[in-house]
C-alpha cells in the first residue's frame, strides 16, 4: 500500500528540469575538481575559479539556487580545489545521473548499454549550464511514466545481479538452500526475456563478451557505478523517494 502511494507521486516535468540543471552544475564542478587534483597548479585554479564565478552568476540570474539540496549547496560553497577525493569521484555518478535525466526529458533518444555507460561526448552539447534556462525548458519534454517505469524495471534487474554478487561475497545464505549460481541463472533468464540483456553468457549477465562474475576490479567498479546510479535515478524519476537526497537502495 505504501509503495503504491509513492509510485503515484513521481516528480513533475518542472522538478526534473530543475534537478537536471543542478546535476549539470555539480558534474562540471566535479570535473574541475578532478582536473585540479591531477594537476594542482595556480594557473588551472585561476581558470576554474573564473569559470565558476560565471556559473555562480548564471545560477543567480536563472533562479536555480533554491533547487539544489542542502548537501549540494555545502559542496558548492567550498573553494575550488577543496573537495575530498570521495567528493571528486562523484563526477562519475553525476555523469550517469545526468545522462538518465536528459533521456527522461527526451533530449537523448536512448540510454546506452550498461557495459558502456554514458560518455562525456554524449552529453557535452546538451549541458544547459551558462545557457538560457527558458531555451532548455522549451526543448525538454518529460517522457511518460510507462517509459520511465520500463527503464526502471530494467535497472532493477541489473541492480539485483549486482546485489547477488555482494551478498555472495558477504557469505549471505539464500533461502531454500538455493545456490548463487542457480539464482543468477534464473535472474539472467528473466532479464533476457524482458529485454534487459541481449544474451546470456555462462548463465550470467553479459559484460563485453564475458560473464558478470568474471569482471576484474576496475571493470567491477565501473559497472557498479553505472548500475547503482541508474537504479537510484530511475527510482527517483518513478517516485520512490520524496527527495533526491533520500535516494538509497530499496
Amino acid at each position: 500500500m505504501e509503495e503504491e502511494k509513492i509510485l503515484l507521486n513521481p516528480p513533475d516535468e518542472k522538478s526534473v528540469i530543475n534537478r537536471t540543471l543542478c546535476i549539470a552544475v555539480l558534474f562540471l564542478r566535479a570535473q574541475a575538481e578532478a582536473l585540479y587534483s591531477s594537476s594542482p597548479n595556480s594557473e588551472i585554479l585561476k581558470i576554474e575559479k573564473s569559470f565558476f564565478d560565471e556559473v555562480n552568476d548564471w545560477i543567480e540570474d536563472e533562479n536555480i539556487k533554491e533547487y539544489f539540496t542542502s548537501k549540494e549547496k555545502l559542496l558548492l560553497e567550498k573553494e575550488i580545489g577543496q573537495w575530498t577525493e570521495e567528493e571528486t569521484f562523484l563526477s562519475l555518478s553525476y555523469l550517469e545521473a545526468l545522462g538518465v535525466l536528459l533521456w527522461a526529458l527526451s533530449l537523448i533518444d536512448k540510454i546506452p548499454s550498461y557495459e558502456l555507460g554514458f560518455k562525456l561526448n554524449d552529453l557535452i552539447d546538451l549541458l544547459p549550464v551558462l545557457r538560457s534556462k527558458d531555451e532548455f525548458v522549451g526543448k525538454a519534454k518529460l517522457r511518460n511514466y510507462k517509459e520511465l517505469k520500463k527503464e526502471r524495471d530494467i535497472a532493477e534487474l541489473w541492480y539485483f545481479r549486482w546485489k547477488l554478487g555482494r551478498m555472495e561475497k558477504d557469505n549471505y545464505k539464500l533461502e531454500e538452500g538455493r545456490s548463487y549460481k542457480e539464482a543468477i541463472k534464473i535472474l539472467a533468464e528473466k532479464a533476457l526475456s524482458l529485454g534487459a540483456i541481449s544474451q546470456i553468457i555462462e548463465e550470467d549477465f553479459p559484460i563485453k563478451g564475458k560473464p558478470f562474475s568474471s569482471l576484474d576490479k576496475e571493470e567491477y567498479i565501473f559497472i557498479s557505478n553505472i548500475i547503482l546510479e541508474r537504479y537510484l535515478t530511475l527510482n527517483w524519476l518513478c517516485g520512490y523517494y520524496e527527495s533526491w537526497d533520500e535516494r538509497k537502495e530499496i
